[in-house]
């Protein structure tokens, strides 16, 4: 619902602004289908809480100064994506910069290029609540305009699981492997194990999002020939444990793995 600025009591004129910038309550016509939508306007969804603003900068210094600012408050544990491309609504032209502020004032998280191209996207995730500010400029002194995505989910509650496995003939897990796939959302923390299940000799290998090896262990435990690994993802996607035998011997097993 719309409140008019004229009917908002004096007293509450700053605590309707502050609303106004949440976009939980709007000053403006009554009549919704009339009504301009705010820059920042943030949308419920079951997983996320998503927002986005418009902004057009020159001589930013690679968004180290005149950049086109947005404060948005985070609790614990909430991951913060924000781009200038590849999430619906974000668009841009030139070449954008952005940078995210902590409540301290220190930077956390930047980036220039993404998407393939000269747009910009980041993810953090937090420890700790407050406000942070997400910061849009262009890179080095040039001019750019650009609409801001930014989307706030929760790391949700761990998960597990196993599967047993029998290899031959893997080179270090190389090769021959047999393979789980598990999702993951930025910020978690992966562990894979087998040392309670075997004394052959295993090896684990931990592939992330864009098939790129992100951990592998062989003897890590205390038998000193099974497998245990841990990873704390960078990047939300499917990675994928693959299990094997170290150089060309046969080996089973089971694996376990936690992600929280």
């Amino acid at each position: 619902m719309r409140i008019p600025c004229s009917r908002v009591p004096r007293r509450a004129r700053v605590i309707g602004t502050l609303l106004c910038t949440l976009a939980f309550v709007g000053c403006g016509p009554l009549d919704e289908a009339s009504a301009v939508p705010e820059q920042d306007t943030l949308t419920v969804n079951t997983s996320a809480l998503t927002g986005s603003y418009t902004y057009s900068a020159s001589n930013t210094s690679s968004a180290h100064q005149n950049t086109v600012n947005q404060v948005v408050a985070l609790t614990a544990g909430q991951t913060l994506t924000v781009t200038t491309c590849g999430l619906p609504g974000a668009t841009y032209t030139g070449d954008t910069y952005l940078r995210l502020i902590g409540p301290l004032g220190l930077q956390l998280a930047s980036n220039d290029d993404a998407c393939g191209g000269a747009g910009s996207s980041l993810t953090f995730t937090t420890s700790g609540g407050g406000n942070f500010e997400i910061r849009g400029g262009c890179y080095s002194s040039t001019s750019c305009t650009a609409t801001v995505v930014w989307k706030i989910s929760s790391i949700p509650p761990p998960t597990g699981g196993s599967y047993t496995f029998s290899a031959t003939n893997t080179n270090n897990a190389q090769q021959n492997t047999v393979n789980q796939n598990i999702s993951v959302v930025a910020g978690q923390k992966i562990s894979v194990s087998t040392c309670d299940s075997t004394m052959d000799d295993t090896y684990l290998r931990l592939y992330g999002p864009s098939a790129t090896q992100v951990a592998a262990s062989d003897n890590g435990c205390f038998n000193g020939y099974a497998s245990r690994l841990s990873f704390t993802s960078l990047t939300s996607g499917t990675y994928q444990i693959r299990a094997g035998c170290g150089y060309s011997y046969g080996c089973s097993g089971t694996v376990t793995w936690t992600v929280e």
